[in-house]
């Protein structure tokens, strides 16, 4: 009887042992990080999606080409009490000038003012380059991939050290979600919930971040730009 039971014991602990191993899988857990990485260095790029807070969403559009010279389009909606500002802010750099328009106040510069060159390039910083595989699949505590769609319970203490190292920040739950081809990321959803302290007050936290990237052959700026006013020297 003993030997039965230990036979049976030991199916249920290797059945056990299996189940937890398979809900992760670390190689898909690097095929995401080396698609972020790859994405992160697209030479240009249209990112559209949403930020979506608690009391308040920003719809974002940002259109990216570096092929030569840089240049940004970019337009950010904001929802806020009830109130929608659709042109909250537009953002664009072309021939080494900015311009900026800011619910309704345009006024143009140059590239140097915020610290680029006429022929800079944009180098976004990955902060996981200087993880190693096995730290880099710590981060989630399980994986699922269904055709070209990548799941992933994300490990909610690790989270939320890289979103503030201070220790105000506990999650409670934080997912994501992502979509590979051509060893790029499509779309990526990012949620997670939990609660900022600070001394002694305190506030939930309710983010969900999406974004859906394609590539981009050219940026169709305003028409209006030149009339757009020059900064002074003193502004």
């Amino acid at each position: 009887m003993k030997k039965i039971f230990t036979l049976i014991l030991t199916c249920f602990l290797s059945l056990s042992l299996s189940g937890c191993s398979s809900s992760k899988n670390n190689e898909d857990i690097l095929t995401f990080f080396n698609a972020l990485d790859n994405t992160l260095n697209l030479k240009s790029a249209q990112i559209s999606g949403t930020l979506d807070m608690k009391d308040s969403k920003l719809n974002i559009d940002a259109q990216i080409l570096q092929k030569e010279d840089l240049q940004i389009a970019s337009t950010i909606g904001l929802v806020a009490g009830g109130n929608v500002q659709n042109n909250f802010l537009n953002f664009y750099i072309k021939d080494g000038k900015t311009y900026l328009n800011s619910m309704g106040t345009k006024t143009q510069s140059t590239v140097d003012k915020i610290g680029l060159k006429t022929n800079s390039k944009l180098n976004t910083y990955n902060p996981f380059l200087d993880l190693t595989d096995d730290q880099l699949c710590e981060l989630f505590d399980s994986s699922k991939k269904e055709n070209d769609t990548y799941t992933f319970k994300v490990n909610t203490s690790k989270l939320a050290t890289l979103l503030d190292n201070m220790g105000s920040i506990k999650l409670d739950n934080a997912t994501l979600e992502a979509t590979i081809k051509n060893k790029n990321i499509s779309h990526l959803v990012l949620s997670f919930t939990g609660k900022q302290t600070v001394d002694d007050a305190s506030a939930n936290i309710d983010v969900s971040v999406e974004l859906s990237i394609k590539k981009l052959n050219k940026i169709n700026f305003p028409n209006d730009l030149d009339s757009y006013t020059k900064e002074t020297a003193e502004n």
